[in-house]
């Protein structure tokens, strides 16, 4: 029966319906197959008002709008001048900018997708005109977009965490350190690379106009702290600093007069679109979930783990290889609601940490991101610039996918870089 509904499931999304709502019809036909119709007249409206009944999921477009008005306001902006006065004159400076630009945009967005948008609309044209190799280029901001599903605030916890009860601030926390390392693993590359291909820079700076650029960015620059020591000290939640961020983001644009009334617009219609897609994805998957509750799937898998003694290697190769195949196919939102629930009990019955966990899946869904043929960070550097091709991008993200790989298995060998600050949490 899940079978039948899996192949439903997809079904649906190759015949062009959208995500959630082949979510939720492949799962209202299993609860009308197993229960009847009026069963399912029943069940149907309680399952809707339970899933988007969480004080975490407020978290979401919260989140969305801090990262629109950060946009909007030309904020983002002020953070690329400083990098690029104190970067931008060394040997292959631009891409080291992109790459520490999309890290610390992916603190303030909290969407892959914006972050390579974003970044990709201020750098790509720059180092296109510097003679950078264009797949490179192209291959290094579809990659470094990913970080913003991994640096808090994240989306992507935001979602595991309304999905499975865990501390959403706890997984912000955890995704801190393997942000950073691996954001130093795409700076090495880059670095290497730029040196082998001897890419200089033209332009020219000095003290004054960095501490210039400094200044004009500082309250720009404060949102990151501000979010991270608040979530970290226990001053607000997660959910809380996502509302302290969007406040604050406004008050900086509002004061420095970077946001009209249609702006301002234009910003709460783009954080509406944006979050209700998320939202309808995950009253789908709840929908889905259910079904495959019901007829308690994971159980079944977990008596064929435990008849096979299947170790937690060998599942996390097989949940690594899973997603990867997915990632091909299926945007990284739609894994994530969808596998969720499923793997979740499994990697508790390994006694896998759950925070390591949700780390652990969203550097897999950062790999269906940039996975060809359907990676959307692949899409959004193609429509950037308008007389690139895909397979140009194809071909340039490739050392960023092994790159990803060998990150993924530092993260096993080293599971502490994402449970040693969680657990400073608890102390």
């Amino acid at each position: 029966m899940t079978f039948l509904l899996f192949l439903l499931f997809l079904f649906l999304l190759l015949i062009g319906v959208p995500v959630g709502f082949s979510l939720a019809l492949a799962g209202s036909v299993g609860i009308w197959a197993m229960m009847g119709m009026e069963k399912l007249l029943v069940t149907l409206p309680n399952l809707m008002y339970s899933s988007l009944n969480s004080f975490t999921l407020i978290a979401i477009p919260l989140y969305v709008l801090m990262g629109n008005i950060m946009i909007r306001g030309k904020l983002s902006d002020e953070i690329y001048d400083v990098l690029n006065e104190f970067i931008g004159h060394l040997p292959g400076g631009m891409a080291i900018i992109t790459v520490l630009f999309c890290t610390i945009f992916a603190a303030i967005s909290g969407s892959s997708v914006a972050t390579a948008a974003t970044v990709g609309m201020l750098v790509l044209p720059e180092m296109l005109r510097a003679g950078y190799q264009r797949r490179f280029i192209f291959g290094l901001t579809a990659a470094g977009g990913t970080l913003g599903i991994l640096i808090p605030p994240s989306l992507n916890f935001i979602l595991y965490g309304a999905l499975t009860d865990e501390s959403v601030g706890k997984l912000f926390i955890a995704g801190v350190i393997p942000g950073l390392v691996l954001s130093s693993f795409f700076m090495i590359y880059t670095v290497i690379f730029s040196f082998k291909k001897g890419y200089k820079s033209a332009l020219t700076s000095n003290w004054p106009k960095r501490f210039a650029a400094l200044v004009r960015a500082f309250w720009s620059l404060l949102i990151i702290p501000l979010i991270m020591i608040g979530i970290y000290t226990g001053i607000f939640t997660a959910t809380e600093a996502a509302g302290v961020g969007a406040v604050y983001a406004l008050v900086v644009s509002l004061v420095k007069r970077r946001l009209s009334m249609k702006a301002l617009t234009d910003v709460l219609l783009d954080t509406l679109k944006t979050s209700c897609m998320v939202l309808i994805i995950i009253v789908g998957a709840i929908i889905f979930g259910y079904v495959v509750t019901v007829l308690q799937f994971p159980q079944q898998i977990i008596g064929w783990m435990m008849a096979h003694q299947v170790s937690a290697l060998q599942f996390l190769i097989g949940v690594f290889l899973l997603m990867l195949f997915l990632g091909c196919f299926v945007e990284c939102v739609t894994i994530m609601v969808l596998l969720t629930p499923i793997m979740y009990p499994l990697a508790l019955y390994l006694k896998i940490d759950p925070i390591w966990f949700g780390v652990f899946l969203t550097v897999n869904m950062e790999l269906a991101l940039i996975t060809p043929p359907v990676g959307l960070n692949l899409f959004v550097i193609n429509t950037i610039v308008p007389d690139s091709k895909l397979g140009e991008v194809y071909r340039g993200v490739w050392p960023f996918i092994v790159i990803m790989i060998l990150f993924l298995v530092a993260l096993y060998l080293f599971p502490s870089m994402a449970t040693w600050l969680p657990g400073m949490m608890s102390k």
